[in-house]
């Protein structure tokens, strides 16, 4: 059985905004495995990286965690204080943010921020940290590491902004990675050298990966799960292979079908999915995507679906997988 490192428990996190409460995140629960990597997918508004921030309780005021578990090597996140979170953020648990313009210090070296992590965190000298610095720059394939510790982060280009990050987050050893959209903003070369980037140092020191995109190709490069959200839910989740070839939600089914194909001697058109997403001020009390479902019936409208199992690892929100309308065996049902 693997070893399971991160489990989620009905995660609730809101923003508490002058016209109402906005419930970002309605109950996600989710679990990673040591040395998996996941990705968590959908449309922006649908709470990916609000999840991922409440992982290490980043939500800021007028945002809050209003209930749920995070349980992290068995204990319980959410219950430890400030403190003994700071020993973990960086440390154990490691944040690559999407823009690391506004993430690295503009007005201190590269060397000292890299360095400061493991001073912090690993208890060792300037002159260690420097020079396991220098190591790491290196390892994540800056060309001139030694003159690049002494640059400010606006010397350095989007892509080797993105690499010091990665050498920052990974200074430490940490158990988890979470990465927040990490290559939105680069060009497609660069893109692929960062996915090739994090694919190797993940087979090197086994770390469990939280990869946040609204990319499914990157998903399909790097990941071995993948959880698809939407309106503050996860609608399906399961093996990327499996969610790939045989998605059970509709929504899933869209994202898919509004990837370009690179078929040779082929056109296709691509589908979008019409419509916008449902308003977490006052989010639907039926399914979240009913209105922008073509299979919409009328007790999506009603009544939010709970979790299908399409099989042990692949479940999905949608009433389409209740086996008992359709009679059909199997399916099992788990409450949400």
């Amino acid at each position: 059985m693997p070893d399971q490192l991160l489990a989620i428990h009905n995660l609730k996190t809101s923003f508490f905004t002058q016209d109402g409460e906005v419930q970002s995140v309605r109950g996600v629960s989710f679990t990673v495995n040591q040395g998996e990597v996941v990705g968590i997918v959908g449309e922006s508004g649908s709470g990916k990286s609000v999840t991922a921030k409440s992982i290490l309780s980043l939500i800021k005021p007028p945002g809050k965690i209003i209930d749920g578990e995070i349980m992290f090597r068995g204990e319980n996140l959410l219950a430890k204080t400030e403190k003994e979170l700071r020993s973990i953020r960086g440390n154990r648990i490691a944040m690559i943010f999407q823009d690391p313009m506004t993430s690295l210090n503009p007005v201190v070296k590269i060397g000292k921020q890299v360095a400061e992590v493991m001073m912090r965190h690993r208890k060792i000298s300037r002159a260690e940290a420097w020079n396991h610095a220098l190591e790491l720059l290196k390892q994540v394939g800056i060309p001139s590491p030694e003159e690049r510790l002494n640059q400010y982060p606006h010397e350095l280009s989007g892509g080797m902004r993105q690499r010091v990050m990665i050498a920052m987050a990974i200074s430490c050893n940490p158990d988890l990675l979470i990465a927040d959209e990490p290559t939105t903003a680069l060009d497609v070369t660069i893109q692929a050298q960062i996915l090739e980037l994090m694919k190797e140092l993940q087979k090197k020191t086994n770390t469990s990966i939280i990869m946040i995109t609204h990319d499914l190709g990157v998903v399909a490069q790097l990941c071995s799960k993948v959880i698809v959200m939407y309106g503050g839910l996860i609608m399906e989740e399961g093996p990327v292979k499996e969610i790939f070839a045989n998605p059970q939600h509709p929504y899933t089914q869209g994202l898919l079908r509004s990837i370009p194909k690179s078929i040779v001697g082929e056109k296709e058109r691509l589908q979008p999915i019409e419509g916008t997403a449902p308003n977490l001020l006052n989010p639907p009390s039926g399914c979240p995507f009913a209105d922008r479902c073509p299979h919409a019936m009328a007790i999506c409208n009603k009544e939010c679906p709970p979790y299908f199992r399409v099989n042990e690892n692949h479940r999905s929100m949608c009433w389409l997988n209740d086996p008992m309308p359709k009679e059909k065996e199997g399916g099992i049902i788990e409450s949400r």
